[in-house]
């Protein structure tokens, strides 16, 4: 739009009707609360007054605020300069003497919009109301700003459209290679293994609707609602709910399929987003509404690994054009707050995955048969098959019967669990897993889980072979503990009897003794006791032979060399420095200290009455964290000491303890737990520019 002589006549400016109604405009105080604080604003009847004029074939709307028209200033704010044959727009700002090319719902009036409310709609009289629709051809009285925003949102999507077309062009021919039928049994995977089934009862009645049968069936007697069961026609697993309890469902879900491309030579991986509604004004019958929100393109190479040829794709809003089609991955709007990335987990279905991957590297591989065992589980699928090819011999542990273990792993979307797995060229499956083919013999016998494995690792490790049994009471009651290291010394079936008898109650194994009798055989190994002897391993009271070896372990720790422990707290200093990086968190309670020496852990554990000093040399070597809870009020008062590891790539806390190894307080349990999620988010972001920083000098 040429811009010579638009501002050359004099503006509109305000009529005494507008001014009054802005001065009786006085608003009303409210107050709104948010999850962190409460405010108070200001609730208007009016934001915006405008006032229009059509001249030579292009619309002036002057727009004029509230705010200004209180204070009496009668000329507008903006003066809007609309095209509808040149398709263009203008507005120039009065105050700043200044263009500008924003649309209306994005100019800086200066009233603070995010601090005020209004209850009406914009003031306009009839006269401009005409004259805007009258020259926008809007066919009907739309409210200016609407009309104005409608016209100069289509000028810029076009505008858009036409400068991001290589982009678009390039996607859609991407797109075109995606086959357009979906397999037959495609609505029957949905309704089996997508779809959380329901059977809505009437009890007076005795029976209840199938949401997967879609029919009535008789129910059993006692049945509560909430309860789960199964149908007795189709056999589905369903939930039992109360007709007068429950008067609509809604269950959403993410399902997937891999499909060959149209040119032969890729594979295309979908998935779909779907919601399963039912309704008692509808008589439960299922809304099922599916559509489609993630692509990704790869080829499947000879000898090597999945490839990613082509980035993955999101349906969602193309940058700022409002047009809603496939965008790059990362790169699609997708509205609502906080909108985070595409969720890749899924349940994929399995009908065509043996004939689609016959010819590939995954043809000796039972992929159909091992995701469909993970059931209605949603997993990575991407991951998983990647992990599939080159990282984990799936074909061989399936086979051999260990199907649970690579069942785990799926779930886990390719990640390594507890077990240890070391991959070599021509190795066999128990040198992978690093134990005897005896203890592979034992996996494959009771079809091991990933934790199970360990178990039998950690045995291997000490030279101990454990029965049947003994690995199922160790992984009920232990799991992969740190106690396992002690096999060697004593037998499986001494330690489980002495559990048995002295650390269990009725609910179970004791955690608080387990740990003091873990902590009392680990103070004394380092002190060079003999662990042999029955009477030593197995004290009569854990608790007091914890706090005897406490004692005695403090001043041995005393006498050793005063250059070594020099050098240790060096150590411990450095690190030390980066935990506090982290672990920064503190509220109006609590605080958190974080121990620097020797005699910080010594003068913590004589306070506390507890054996932290013996996990000064695992500070110092990483394997954990140790700090120390404190009152704002009396921060060098001991009140809690807290043990943290990392646990498969997640900090989590392993003890918390008060004096005398009594159970923390519930809220300083809470404001430890919102310590190591802020500490967790904050190692993440660390690593992320870490990483960045690494690859800016790689690049370089």
């Amino acid at each position: 739009m040429r811009k010579a002589g638009l501002i050359d006549g004099k503006p509109l400016t305000a009529t005494r009707a507008m001014l009054e109604r802005a001065k009786g405009d006085r608003g009303v105080e409210k107050k709104a609360k948010t999850l962190f604080h409460t405010y108070n604003y200001m609730e208007y009847e009016t934001r915006f007054y405008f006032r229009a004029v059509s001249s030579r074939g292009i619309l002036e709307v002057d727009l004029f605020t509230r705010k200004d028209l209180a204070a009496g200033r009668k000329e507008p704010r903006f003066r809007i300069f609309l095209d509808r044959e040149r398709k263009d727009f203008e507005s120039w700002n009065t105050v700043e003497q200044k263009w500008s090319r924003a649309k209306i719902d994005m100019l800086e009036t200066g009233d603070n919009r995010y601090r005020y409310s209004y209850r009406g709609r914009n003031h306009a009289t009839a006269e401009t109301l005409r004259t805007v629709n009258r020259y926008l051809g809007t066919g009907c009285q739309k409210d200016v700003e609407t009309a104005v925003l409608d016209f100069q949102a289509g000028i810029r999507k076009c505008a858009l459209q036409e400068k991001h077309r290589l982009i678009t062009d390039a996607i859609d021919g991407y797109m075109d290679m995606v086959p357009d039928r979906l397999p037959a049994g495609w609505e029957k995977f949905l309704s089996d293994r997508v779809q959380e089934h329901s059977i809505f009862y009437r009890k007076e009645e005795g029976t209840g609707y199938c949401t997967r049968c879609r029919e009535y069936v008789c129910i059993p007697e006692g049945t509560r609602h909430g309860m789960q069961g199964k149908c007795t026609r189709c056999g589905a697993a369903a939930t039992y709910r109360s007709w007068r309890k429950q008067k609509n469902t809604e269950c959403r879900s993410r399902a997937a399929l891999l499909q060959k491309c149209t040119d032969g030579v890729h594979f295309v991986y979908r998935q779909f987003h779907a919601c399963f509604r039912t309704c008692q004004d509808k008589a439960y019958v299922p809304e099922v509404r599916v559509w489609e929100e993630y692509r990704n393109i790869f080829r499947i190479e000879g000898a090597g690994s999945i490839e990613r040829s082509r980035a993955g794709y999101e349906w969602g809003t193309f940058r700022n054009t409002g047009i809603r089609r496939w965008c790059h991955e990362g790169t699609a709007n997708h509205g609502g707050y906080n909108h985070g990335g595409m969720e890749k987990k899924s349940i994929l279905y399995t009908g065509n995955l043996t004939r689609l991957l016959k010819d590939t590297t995954f043809r000796y591989v039972a992929v159909a048969e091992m995701i469909k065992g993970t059931g209605n589980r949603r997993i990575d699928v991407m991951e998983v098959l990647k992990d599939m090819q080159y990282k984990f011999p799936y074909e061989a542990f399936w086979k051999m019967g260990m199907r649970e273990f690579c069942l785990e792993r799926i779930r886990r979307g390719g990640e390594r669990g507890l077990a240890r797995i070391e991959l070599h060229e021509g190795a066999k499956p128990w040198e992978c897993l690093k134990m005897t083919r005896e203890g592979m013999k034992q996996a494959v016998r009771l079809n091991a889980t990933d934790r199970q494995v360990r178990i039998i690792q950690k045995a291997a490790e000490t030279g101990t072979a454990l029965t049947d049994e003994q690995v199922a009471w160790i992984d009920g009651h232990l799991g992969a503990h740190a106690l396992l290291e002690y096999l060697g010394i004593q037998t499986a079936h001494r330690i489980i009897r002495y559990l048995n008898e002295n650390l269990t109650t009725g609910d179970g194994l004791d955690n608080t003794m387990l740990h003091l009798w873990t902590d009392y055989l680990d103070m004394a190994r380092q002190m060079g006791w003999d662990l042999r002897d029955r009477s030593v391993f197995f004290p009569q009271d854990a608790g007091r032979a914890h706090d005897e070896a406490a004692a005695a372990f403090t001043i041995w720790k005393d006498t050793e060399d005063a250059e070594k422990m020099k050098a240790k707290d060096k150590i411990m200093r450095r690190n030390a420095e980066g935990i506090r990086k982290i672990f920064h968190y503190s509220d109006g309670t609590y605080t958190i200290r974080v121990p620097e020496c020797f005699l910080d852990f010594k003068h913590e554990g004589n306070a506390q009455h507890n054996c932290v000093a013996t996990y000064y040399d695992r500070a110092v070597a990483g394997r954990c964290i140790i700090l120390f809870i404190r009152k704002r009020q009396d921060p060098d008062r001991p009140f809690c000491t807290v043990e943290i590891r990392d646990v498969g790539g997640r900090l989590a806390i392993i003890q918390n303890r008060t004096a005398y190894n009594r159970a923390a307080p519930a809220d300083a349990v809470a404001f430890m737990e919102q310590a190591v999620r802020e500490a967790q988010q904050e190692a993440g972001r660390m690593a992320g520019e870490n990483a960045g920083r690494s690859r800016r000098n790689a690049a370089v």
